[in-house]
């Protein structure tokens, strides 16, 4: 069996928050909507992978920014019907291998995956 993992989430009138056993604390604010969040995830999963494989592959960069847009069916059960990434990188020396490793993240990444049953997923990279 694999790592465990687990959060607790506490909900009080006008205070949302989770948090993890590492002591990481998530407010969820007033305006958020789930997929806020659930957005948020796949960004936050994706770098880590991408991340993890880049120290593995020796991959420098600057800065790494994602744009992650989602549209949601209109039938229910409305899960995500299309999701799009927008990834801007600057200081990358080696742009081809930037590409494989990102790739590569997109399959691993449990996340990503996940959603993908789903919805079309796409992206792309641009280089500063």
């Amino acid at each position: 069996m694999g790592e465990k993992k687990h959060v607790r989430a506490d909900f009080v009138p006008g205070h949302y928050q989770f948090a993890t056993d590492k002591g990481s604390s998530f407010v969820i604010g007033p305006e958020s909507a789930p997929y806020d969040y659930l957005l948020g995830a796949l960004s936050g999963c994706l770098f880590k992978t991408f991340e993890e494989l880049a120290v593995k592959m020796r991959i420098s960069w600057e800065h790494i920014s994602f744009e992650v847009n989602g549209s949601k069916r209109d039938e229910v059960p409305t899960t995500l019907e299309e999701v799009s990434i927008a990834v801007q990188a600057s200081g990358v020396e080696n742009q081809q291998k930037f590409l494989k490793a990102f790739e590569m993240a997109t399959r691993y990444c449990s996340i990503y995956q996940t959603i993908s049953k789903v919805s079309r997923m796409s992206w792309s990279a641009d280089f500063l």
